[in-house]
């Protein structure tokens, strides 16, 4: 039996920026659970797509989404990334010219968002808001239309373009201070497990860290945001409101599109930069984790 034929041989971001503007400005539906993976403000009207927006001077946005919710205007700025590198500095961008439509009246709030296959999702630091090419993949086949099939044969074929040229690419500097920062956890907080950084791309951010007692947590430490994140993988929502409750003031709870952290502010890092000379927050920084850490031991928090 001779092998099907693909219906295009390869696809671009161009294709996938088409598809997804489609589907936001012909089908609320689409809309309604596109608002709602992304658990930002509750989808009520949409006021239209456009692509390839440029404003501000301030570089391009793929996708701007604007939508209604209970009496606000939201813009919502998709930036798609099937293969590329993220351009310097591109996030910061993002929110920039998310903050100058609010500043003109263009809209009440401003979100910035990424749509990236998984592998590419799993391996940025900048955007922590996104939604992967294979979730809109399973709601196309959930919709179950000839239509919808055929869209999400096209984001697979995307998908596998990805997997077959995906090679991370080492940063030297970067993963000289990553080396740096794992030798110095090794040595000062030996309780908390790190694996050994091997290739560091540039954007790599966010070292992860555990602690073998707690299951389902991971501890981030978001050197540019200068965070130290708790994450719960999986915790029902009851449980979440009871950890909220009794929170003390030094430590933030914040909501992710299906889990949440507990978060401490502990300085801003830069990756690129000395370890040596950032040193102070560093040291803040694996404090802040063990005490989070404690303080989820204490409480009896992990499941």
């Amino acid at each position: 039996m001779s092998e099907p034929i693909l219906p295009i041989e390869s696809i671009q971001e161009r294709d996938v920026d088409l598809i997804l503007l489609e589907e936001l400005s012909t089908d609320d539906k689409f809309s309604e659970w596109f608002i709602q993976e992304l658990n930002l403000p509750l989808f009520k009207s949409s006021n239209g797509a456009w692509r390839s927006i440029t404003d501000f001077g301030l570089g391009e946005t793929d996708i701007l989404f604007s939508y209604n919710s209970n009496n606000k205007n939201i813009y919502v700025l998709i930036e798609n990334k099937l293969d590329a590198l993220f351009q310097d500095e591109q996030f910061k961008r993002y929110e920039k010219r998310a903050q100058n439509y609010i500043n003109k009246g263009s809209c009440d709030i401003a979100f910035c968002v990424l749509i990236a296959p998984a592998l590419y999702c799993e391996n940025q630091n900048n955007f922590e808001c996104f939604i992967s090419y294979e979730t809109i993949i399973e709601r196309f086949e959930f919709s179950g239309t000839k239509r919808s099939l055929f869209k999400s044969n096209l984001l697979k074929i995307a998908t596998e373009k990805l997997r077959r040229g995906y090679q991370p690419v080492n940063s030297v500097p970067v993963q000289s201070f990553w080396h740096s920062y794992w030798v110095f956890k090794e040595s000062e907080h030996c309780n908390l497990r790190m694996k050994k950084p091997g290739i560091i791309p540039y954007q790599s951010d966010w070292p992860m860290l555990y602690d073998d007692d707690l299951r389902g947590i991971i501890f981030r430490h978001k050197f540019a945001q200068g965070n130290i994140d708790a994450t719960f993988k999986e915790i029902s929502e009851e449980k979440a409101k009871e950890i909220r409750s009794i929170l003390p003031e030094s430590i933030k709870f914040v909501k992710h599109k299906k889990t949440f952290s507990l978060r401490i502010f502990s300085g801003k890092i830069d990756r690129t930069k000395d370890f040596n000379s950032q040193i102070e927050n560093i040291k803040k920084g694996l404090k802040n984790i063990e005490k989070l850490r404690d303080w989820i031991k204490k409480n009896k928090i992990s499941d």
